[in-house]
């Protein structure tokens, strides 16, 4: 099951997270006596994308401006410019990790790193990052938020 998650180009960068993720947090082994287990991978990600942030996390998330849902490889995330951000310079143009959450009535989304308040809806910026050759061509945008 490993290989066929790693080969995936939408369950291999959550796959990678999730790894990083327990062995920072120390919440348990990904792999018991080298088989995958499975069932903590997929709670992990319903975990993720069922998930509501609290005022605390929304207080401390990055708030990210002309941002646009798209699909790049199989794998569905937000660009936009980002501020707010820990490891980011302000206003830098970013691509999240895979998006788990969007909900823009309510004004946040959850990638799998992190959560981000959302700011003006910039449909455009898609063709404006792919004119700058930051996208891969088949890079389009994703629907049903379109």
């Amino acid at each position: 099951m490993k290989r066929h998650i790693r080969e995936d180009p939408a369950l291999s960068p959550l796959y990678q997270t999730y790894l990083f993720v327990i062995t920072l947090k120390d919440i348990g082994l990904a792999e018991t006596r080298g088989v995958f287990e499975i069932v903590s991978f997929e709670d992990w990600i319903v975990s993720l994308s069922t998930s509501n942030p609290s005022i605390e996390d929304l207080a401390d998330a990055p708030l990210l401006q002309r941002w646009c849902p798209i699909e790049e490889s199989g794998v569905p995330l937000l660009i936009g410019q980002v501020s707010g951000h820990p490891h980011l310079r302000e206003g830098a143009r970013v691509r999240t990790s895979p998006l788990m959450n969007l909900q823009p009535a309510k004004g946040w989304a959850r990638s799998c790193n992190r959560f981000y308040n959302l700011g003006e809806r910039d449909d455009g910026f898609l063709a404006e990052l792919r004119k700058d050759g930051r996208l891969a061509p088949s890079a389009h945008g994703l629907d049903p938020f379109l």
